[in-house]
């Protein structure tokens, strides 16, 4: 397999027309003809990631970040896109599928719906090249309260601190969520009839604006680091008898860490 097939294959699974116009998406370093064998995924371009990558003889590493966003003026050492460069010059390819993955069929976003538990499920924000796709979901759960919710969410993803806003015995129902920064969507989660949003980088005030709707805050790298890692078999499975082995990356990306 090359480059260019790997990257074909990561578009099956999210096609680019389901991006943001604003996205940075697609091979971001990278020779389309050089050979894959071994494809590395990870939630961004560390450089523990690259230096796994080059470590392990990855010749690609796939990513929901992109290391180029929204752009960069120089490619030097010791400069913001230090990384980059050494992963060209490394020879190592990097593929990346963001608001794309975000979008599509059991991309991010199915999986955080899925490991909250929601059922009957559709976009938060349909795409206008796929209504049927696009951020964000919105489905059912048993019923519940807004500080049970919370509860379930941080259990889902592997016991991350979540924070709440609303009434902590408020039934709720009907759940929005949003893997990633997804303040902007809270309109779009009440306007869907949400009881409770679920999603990443709430700030004070949002719980102001939500205006009755319940917020539930989880850590952004967590709940995409565990989606990607979900998500990974997918592309393993997409790769499946076609010579290229996957593997997720070890070590975390996050920046942040609890004390």
């Amino acid at each position: 397999m090359t480059v260019a097939e790997l990257l074909a294959a990561v578009e099956r699974l999210a096609p680019p027309a389901l991006a943001a116009e604003w996205d940075n998406l697609g091979l971001i370093v990278g020779r389309r003809a050089r050979p894959v064998r071994r494809a590395l995924v990870a939630l961004e371009l560390r450089r523990s990631v690259l230096d796994e990558a080059r470590d392990g003889r990855f010749e690609a590493v796939v990513v929901h970040h992109p290391p180029i966003f929204p752009s960069l003026a120089a490619l030097t050492d010791g400069g913001a896109g230090e990384t980059v460069l050494a992963a060209a010059e490394a020879g190592v390819a990097v593929i990346a599928a963001h608001t794309n993955l975000d979008a599509a069929p059991g991309g991010l976003n199915d999986e955080m719906a899925g490991l909250l538990g929601l059922s009957a499920t559709r976009p938060l924000q349909p795409s206008e090249a796929d209504p049927g796709c696009g951020l964000g979901r919105v489905g059912r759960v048993a019923p519940s309260t807004v500080e049970a919710l919370a509860r379930t969410a941080s259990a889902a993803f592997d016991g991350a601190p979540a924070t709440c806003a609303g009434p902590s015995e408020r039934a709720v129902q009907t759940v929005a969520c949003c893997t990633g920064s997804g303040a902007g969507l809270i309109e779009a989660a009440r306007e869907a009839g949400a009881d409770a949003y679920v999603t990443c980088d709430l700030r004070y005030h949002d719980a102001d604006r939500a205006g009755g709707l319940a917020l539930v805050g989880l850590p952004h790298g967590v709940v995409e680091g565990i989606a990607m890692r979900r998500w990974s078999r997918r592309l393993a499975a997409e790769l499946d008898g076609r010579g290229v082995e996957t593997r997720f990356a070890a070590g975390t990306t996050d920046p942040w860490r609890s004390l």
